[in-house]
């Protein structure tokens, strides 16, 4: 049965159920960039009962706005939510009592069709039609914050959903929410957790709010947070990076979050051609170098796409290599059969054993690997890593330097401590950045390949690819592949063939990234190693089927 209008009054409910939302000052004219869907929350079981009981469930989309603020000369990120009055609010409150009750009655799930139907018996606003199948405007909104609220993260959720933002930052109480995107990097939000919100004249605390949204994504991650232990680094089940603290024990503004966004099925080097992070002919070249088993590393500034690039070139790896890749948090993601994922362990417990990148470095190399991947070096694992490489072995990493003579400054100096005879060993620095281009009235950020450096000595190196800002497209030196030309001289290849190899190789990249059908799939980065599976079978087999799938 319905609860009437007195009982709902007296109905507690969690802080982190209220529905508060943003506020916004917009124009009639102003339209969104875009729109973001939270429907998929919605659990099967739930779509299944209503789709029994004939009730359509198109609960209202979230609206995006990107403004420009001339005052603080800055983009902002404007979200907006359906907005709820009394009444609304009246059906939300009402609706989460029902659901209560039906939870309280032992049901296996929430019967959300039945329960919409019970109270259509009292309420005969409940649907627009008189078929019972379509819900009203007023249910509809109070529907989007049941959703939201008990399936997801309250006024956070969508921000889960847009694909265009991949850091998602709140700093504290009472201020600004930041979201970093795509085209814009980190802009603020109309999101401000305050410490005192009002709605209905109910008072909520806002610290309670953002302490509960750090409570559960710190027991998403598998991680306890707490006043003695208040901070936590972790990954969450679909693999976004986590990292958080509690109220107010080192952060002054309260409880912080920061969640750190990875798609769910990673990029392809196809993606990456096709966004010009670098070119057909740079993939083919980089390509041909890890068939020659030819370490490298990739640098680049926080977020400028080291781990991205990193794992786009790992899918690139003969079908037959044994990978082993080391990280602290797993990020990589390949589609390579013989792949030995290891992951470091922080302490547990008394008797528990930190397991480090150094721990499991060492171990690797009793694993007999064609290739170690470390996802970061910076600290001992670097001297392993260089150690393991210097006596044969494949090797990749990601460094956090400007450019490669910083980075070899770096390697050289504490606490790496790289001796300088085995520099060279790094056969390749890759120097990936995120840079400002202008496009249309407007400037967008867009991830380059900047530059790539063959490394003949500590103190020589060679720029074998360059990247043209006029132009925005990357220039080779095939004069300059000095390190290239002598390990192809020493197996008996001759150049003007590593030439041709490298145009074929280009060409089959470039037909496959044109392939809308292999590109737009989700699981194109396995379909992608297929191919490359082809190719080190029978490149020209494997070319006649880029060009049957590229038309």
């Amino acid at each position: 049965m319905m609860t009437t209008k007195n009982q709902y009054k007296t109905f507690s409910i969690p802080t982190s159920l209220y529905p508060f939302y943003a506020t916004s000052v917009l124009t009639k004219s102003e339209k969104p960039a875009y729109e973001i869907d939270i429907s998929s929350l919605i659990p099967k079981d739930i779509k299944k009962d209503l789709k029994e009981n004939d009730i359509k469930l198109d609960i209202p989309k979230t609206k995006v706005f990107i403004k420009f603020n001339k005052e603080k000369n800055l983009y902002e990120y404007i979200m907006v939510e359906p907005v709820i009055g009394r009444k609304t609010f009246n059906i939300y409150m009402n609706l989460l009592s029902v659901i209560e009750r039906n939870l309280l009655s032992k049901s296996k799930h929430i019967e959300l069709g039945k329960i919409l139907m019970e109270i259509a018996e009292e309420d005969s606003e409940v649907f627009e039609d008189e078929n019972m199948t379509t819900l009203s405007e007023p249910y509809k909104k109070a529907m989007y914050y049941v959703v939201r609220n008990l399936f997801g993260y309250n006024i956070i959720t969508p921000l889960l959903f847009d694909t265009n933002l991949e850091d998602i930052s709140i700093n504290g109480i009472n201020e600004p929410l930041y979201v970093y995107h795509k085209n814009y990097e980190y802009i603020p939000t109309n999101i401000i957790l305050k410490r005192r919100i009002e709605l209905f004249g109910m008072k909520i605390d806002g610290s309670k709010i953002l302490d509960e949204l750090v409570l559960r994504f710190t027991s998403l991650s598998n991680k306890t947070i707490s006043i003695a232990n208040p901070m936590i680094d972790g990954v969450l089940p679909a693999g976004d990076r986590v990292a958080a603290t509690f109220r107010m024990e080192v952060s002054p503004k309260g409880s912080s979050l920061v969640i750190r966004r990875f798609p769910e099925n990673p990029l392809t080097i196809l993606d990456l051609i096709n966004s010009n992070t670098l070119s057909p002919e740079v993939a083919a070249y980089l390509w041909y170098a890890l068939d020659q088993r030819m370490p490298f590393m990739v640098i680049g500034l926080t977020g400028s796409g080291k781990t991205t690039l990193l794992g786009a070139l790992l899918n690139l790896v003969k079908p037959s290599w044994k990978i082993i890749t080391i990280e602290d948090i797993p990020e990589i993601n390949i589609a390579q059969d013989n792949w030995i994922q290891l992951v470091a362990r922080p302490v547990y417990g008394e008797l528990g054993k930190e397991v480090s990148l150094m721990d499991l470095l060492k171990l690797s190399l009793r694993y007999r690997p064609d290739m170690i991947v470390v996802g970061e070096i910076r600290g001992e694992e670097a001297y392993v890593l260089f150690q393991a490489i210097s006596t044969g072995h494949g090797g990749a990493t990601t460094f956090h330097a400007y450019d490669s003579k910083s980075a070899i400054q770096r390697l050289l100096n504490e606490p790496l401590n790289i001796p300088r005879e085995w520099i060279p060993t790094m056969n390749l620095i890759i120097d990936v950045r995120r840079m400002s281009l202008p496009s249309k009235n407007k400037v967008t950020l867009r991830r380059r390949i900047f530059a790539i450096d063959e490394v003949v000595s500590v103190d020589e190196l060679r720029r074998t690819v360059s990247w043209d800002p006029k132009e925005d497209k990357h220039n080779i030196d095939y004069n300059s592949m000095v390190v290239l030309r002598r390990i192809t001289a020493e197996i008996g290849i001759d150049f003007e063939q590593v030439k041709e190899e490298l145009e074929r190789r280009s060409e089959f990249l470039r037909l496959l990234a044109s392939s809308k059908k292999l590109t737009s799939t989700k699981e194109s980065y396995r379909l992608l190693k297929k191919y490359i599976i082809m190719y080190s079978g029978d490149p020209d087999v494997a070319l006649k089927e880029a060009r049957k799938l590229s038309k």
